[in-house]
């Protein structure tokens, strides 16, 4: 990484003393409960690759085969995904 470069991710923890979120950040997640922060172009990145990949699964036709919609549960796995299960 270039000094000029932020990380992709960052993690933000609580200060053991007082349980308050310092004001330090980490590159790693040191714990569960750490506050992971993302770019925006790797958030969008990573929405667009799950898109690309998945949509098609989820498309609902008729009988006929005429587009119906998109089926709810691709929304619930997208989140899914975007929260890194």
């Amino acid at each position: 990484m270039k000094a000029n470069e932020a990380p992709e991710k960052i993690y933000l923890f609580k200060n053991p003393i007082n349980e308050t979120p310092d004001d330090r950040w980490l590159s790693k997640r040191s714990c569960n409960d750490d506050v992971e922060y993302i770019l925006t172009d790797t958030f969008i990145e990573k929405a667009c690759s799950f898109v690309k990949r998945k949509l098609n699964d989820y498309i609902v036709v008729d009988i006929d085969n005429k587009y119906e919609g998109i089926d709810g549960l691709f929304f619930e796995d997208f989140r899914k995904y975007m929260e890194g299960e």
